[in-house]
């Protein structure tokens, strides 16, 4: 699976499970709290949860569009501003 990829990209992928796995156990202990203990305030919770994936999307979109610009770069590409 690694063997032809650059070590950011492996970076990348590891970080995107890790985080991935940590958000589906934070979504899951969420919804059984509120299925225990109907009565306890999720919201919270809830808005950790959302901050978290809007950082690591925000943070995927810029490696992808960094690693593109520096491809374009690599092969002679010019900037359309230029």
């Amino acid at each position: 699976m690694f063997e032809d990829r650059s070590t950011a990209d492996v970076v990348v992928i590891l970080f995107t499970i890790i985080v991935g796995v940590v958000l589906f156990l934070a979504v899951v202990g969420t919804i059984t709290g509120k299925l225990i203990n109907p009565a306890i305030d999720i919201t919270r919770s809830t808005e950790l949860i959302a901050s978290v994936i809007t950082t690591i999307v925000g943070a995927l979109i810029g490696f992808i569009g960094g690693k593109a610009q520096g491809k374009l770069e690599a092969n002679g590409g010019k900037d359309r501003n230029d």
